[in-house]
């Protein structure tokens, strides 16, 4: 069972699936990320892109996030993300989407909306952190000066064929956070 580790609703239990194919966040790897963001969260409008059960961006919006837009294509993990977002009171400041990440990253892009803040937490099997880098920066979603943060294996590549610049990088056993950042 994950867990809100801080803000407004700290401690509040999240639900989430059994089973080998859920790989939840670690406390270590979250705390990371929002220690890291610290002040960019208050006030901030965030982008969860495979997002589960909404760990991450139920931990944004319980310490100050604005409003956090879920996309996730699975029923399952939507069903529970829609009750874990109802149980911390945040149902009036979500937009859930159901549909493929890329697909929505291009639709999204030809409307000009931006956030503040985007994570991707994708299946690490896929190798997919090149092919969000690339897609976040083709597709124009950070606003200046805002931060992409992708979880990923080691074996997972960033080839920099891309306009965002990798600013941080941690290792947490065989997950790395990486950090990056336009180059507005």
């Amino acid at each position: 069972m994950a867990r809100v580790m801080g803000g407004m609703v700290k401690g509040r239990r999240l639900a989430c699936p059994s089973g080998l194919q859920f790989r939840p966040t670690t406390g270590r790897v979250k705390e990371f990320i929002f220690s890291y963001l610290n002040n960019d969260i208050e006030g901030s409008t965030l982008l969860d892109l495979f997002s589960g059960t909404g760990s991450l961006g139920i931990e944004a919006l319980s310490r100050g996030a604005k409003e956090v837009s879920f996309v996730e294509k699975s029923i399952v993990s939507l069903k529970l993300l829609k009750k874990n977002i109802s149980n911390c009171g945040y149902s009036d400041k979500v937009n859930i989407f159901k549909e493929d990440v890329f697909f929505f990253l291009k639709r999204t892009g030809r409307k000009k909306c931006t956030f503040d803040l985007v994570i991707a937490d994708p299946p690490f099997k896929q190798n997919l952190r090149n092919k969000i880098v690339d897609h976040v920066d083709k597709n124009r979603i950070l606003s200046p000066k805002s931060l992409l943060i992708v979880e990923h294996e080691s074996h997972d590549p960033d080839f920099g064929d891309h306009g965002l610049v990798m600013i941080r990088q941690r290792k947490f056993g065989h997950c790395y956070v990486s950090v990056y950042r336009t180059g507005d």
